[in-house]
Order: structure tokens, then C-alpha cells, then sequence
């Protein structure tokens, strides 16, 4: 498991709920406490849909203006727990995982992110994990994300 901080808050914040760089990310579940407590489960309601939906979660794109709703104002949150992953299809070529995640804590004016992966069976060969971690320190290079890295 990877964990790291995100020095610059504003910009990625920017980036996150304004920019588009996340869109394409499944949200899973997230938690703000601003003027209320928020929970939002990220699990789509299929059966609320006429056509058929392939995708188990909502995307960023579909969940972010709610985010962004509550977030909005003078004051920043008192906290921000939101979890992302990726789309099962993209996947696919991870090595003995079945869903890979990134979770984002936004407290006391720190934002830490730490990196997880699930598998269906019990293995040694972490190689799966270390094509997340890279693919997403990749992305935040790619999109001009610093990172600290809290090892």
C-alpha cells in the first residue's frame, strides 16, 4: 500500500472537482462533513435506468456536482473522505486483482491518499499492486500533482 500527501490542497482540489482529469473514475463512496454530515454511496441503481447500465458505480463525472455542491463556500470542509477506483474493464491486466482503489482523506488541512487493491484469491505476488501505484504516480505527474510520499 502506497500513502502520500498532497502539498498543494487548492490545486488539486481545482483539479478534481472543477477539471475533468478524474471523470472516467468510478466512485465508490465518499463522506463530507461541511455544514451536515454528507454519505454518499456510490453503488449505481441500475433498475432506476431505462437503458442498461454495464458499470456497477457511478462515474466521478455523474457524482462530482453533488460533491461539489456541498463542498462549495467561505469555509473549507472539516473533513473529506472519498474513495475512487477504476473501471473493471482497465483492469484486466493487473495480475490477481479484481478492483483497485484510491482513497483521498481530507482533514486538518491535509489531504492523504493511500493506494489499495483487492484480489478474489491470496497470493505472494504483489506485481499486480505495483502497476497501480505506478499507474497513478504516473497520473499525477501526467496531470502536475506533487506528491509527498510518506514512507
Amino acid at each position: 500500500m502506497l500513502a502520500f500527501t498532497i502539498p498543494d490542497t487548492r490545486q488539486f482540489m481545482s483539479l478534481l472537482l472543477k477539471g475533468t482529469a478524474f471523470d472516467d473514475f468510478c466512485f465508490r463512496q465518499g463522506e463530507i462533513s461541511a455544514f451536515t454530515h454528507i454519505a454518499i454511496d456510490g453503488r449505481r441503481n441500475k433498475a432506476y435506468y431505462d437503458e442498461t447500465q454495464t458499470e456497477d458505480w457511478c462515474s466521478w463525472a455523474e457524482i462530482k456536482p453533488l460533491v461539489f455542491q456541498a463542498v462549495k463556500g467561505k469555509k473549507t470542509p472539516k473533513s473529506m473522505k472519498l474513495i475512487l477506483s477504476r473501471p473493471n474493464a482497465e483492469i484486466t491486466g493487473y495480475p490477481n486483482i479484481s478492483a483497485v482503489f484510491w482513497n483521498l482523506l481530507f482533514r486538518e488541512n491535509t489531504l492523504l491518499c493511500t493506494l489499495s487493491v483487492t484480489s478474489d484469491i491470496f497470493s505472494l505476488d504483489r506485481s499486480g499492486q505495483q502497476q497501480w501505484e505506478n499507474w497513478v504516480l504516473t497520473f499525477c505527474r501526467d496531470h502536475g500533482i506533487a506528491i509527498q510520499r510518506a514512507d
